[in-house]
């Protein structure tokens, strides 16, 4: 069950921004239970709730709260922003979806009205947007190595996928269920992941006094991205055991190859060590200004596996203000940047960590900086050989 921390449906000035009758309709399923909270709930479609009263209720769920509502609330709750009702509107209209377009309607109408004509729909676009925030992957070359179309999923292998991750989950104690999405978007297709976590169990507390104990599922999203250009995915998963799953699964059952994904290194940091400030240089790639070494992370080792951090403004004006070079001693494991894209007042940031960890703060951000990566040398060539069909280096966890 979705959690109940629910800014808009706990303050009474926020309800009050859904058109009266449109939250009777969304709330007219759990009257019974409302009304049992000493809710006034209208008995026809002109009354109007209390929205003091309700959000008073909601602030204060008991024991007996019905899921449905939650879930409800939660999805109403999680899609209520002005860029969730463009793509809602947008995505209603392709699937001819009827939504009201009264000047006055607010993002939580848009909401409510999707959950009232087609909920389903309304959780697949909370799935693509959870899929869209993740920034950090870990990315795995494919062996075709060179731009392909990602391969039809219909339903029917879409299930047969899910099935075999439940196999695994169920195995190692995450239950079944798990749902895949899949979000084509531009040269990529985000894949979203939901399933459960190992069971918690937790002390819970009644309003009588009483004290019991909670046994639930926690929820978890992973994120795949697949890259047609590259023929690359990236993983954003939970844990190493996930990670493997997923390339050995998507692997076979998407690409006809258990072993499509084999892990190798993509990232390096040596361009900052052999080329210093040249490395940075960006003016081959339209759409970028200026990028900035803001820090490194040097690791020692040692009996007492020592790892220096350095940041600055920009570090290799700061090193040549001293006579000084970054110098190839220890290792490097990390740096950050600070990246001037054409016509943005902002610098933004970006994360390497070999062998193959990238941070974007935006992911549109990563085809323009790619390009950069490997203009300079920091995303690895694949290895020379004839056959076509050769593996391109790819990652492991670091």
């Amino acid at each position: 069950m979705a959690t109940f921390s629910l800014r808009k449906f706990t303050n009474p000035g926020l309800l009050k921004t859904i058109a009266p009758g449109r939250l009777v309709a969304f709330l007219n399923p759990w009257r019974e239970y409302l009304a049992g909270r000493g809710l006034d709930f209208p008995t026809n479609g002109s009354g109007e709730i209390d929205c003091d009263a309700l959000a008073h209720i909601l602030i204060d769920p008991d024991a007996s709260v019905p899921k449905e509502m939650v879930d409800a609330l939660y999805y109403v709750h999680e899609t209520s922003s002005d860029e969730d009702m463009d793509a809602l509107l947008d995505l209603a209209k392709s699937r001819d979806v009827k939504i009201d377009h009264d000047p006055r309607t607010t993002v939580a109408d848009v909401a409510i009205q999707m959950w009232l004509a087609a909920p389903d729909m309304l959780r697949e676009h909370h799935a693509e947007a959870i899929a869209f925030r993740q920034k950090n992957f870990l990315y795995y070359g494919g062996a075709h190595g060179k731009k392909r179309t990602f391969p039809t999923v219909d339903n029917e292998l879409r299930l047969r996928i899910q099935a075999e991750l439940d196999d695994w989950f169920e195995e190692h104690k995450r239950g079944r269920g798990c749902h895949i999405f899949l979000f084509p978007h531009g040269t990529k297709v985000w894949i979203l992941i939901r399933h459960g976590l190992p069971m918690r169990r937790e002390a819970s507390h009644h309003d009588d006094g009483r004290s019991s104990t909670e046994f639930y599922r926690p929820q978890q999203h992973d994120v795949l991205i697949y890259d047609t250009s590259a023929d690359e995915l990236g993983v954003h998963a939970n844990t190493k055991g996930e990670t493997k799953l997923y390339l050995a699964c998507f692997g076979r059952h998407v690409f006809g190859d258990e072993e499509y994904f084999p892990p190798a290194d993509k990232f390096s940091l040596d361009p900052l060590i052999e080329d210093g400030a040249k490395s940075l240089l960006c003016e081959d790639v339209e759409g970028l200004e200026e990028i900035r070494l803001v820090e490194y992370r040097r690791y020692w080792g040692g009996a007492y596996k020592e790892i220096e951090i350095r940041k600055a403004s920009d570090i290799f004006a700061a090193l040549a203000a001293r006579g000084q070079e970054l110098g190839s001693k220890g290792r490097l494991v990390g740096a950050a940047f600070k990246v001037k894209f054409t016509g943005s007042p902002k610098e933004r940031s970006l994360t390497i960590r070999p062998p193959g960890n990238a941070k974007y703060e935006r992911n549109e951000d990563s085809e323009l900086i790619e390009v950069w990566l490997a203009n300079r040398g920091f995303i690895l060539e694949p290895e020379d050989g004839n056959d076509d069909e050769s593996p391109t280096p790819v990652l492991e966890s670091p």
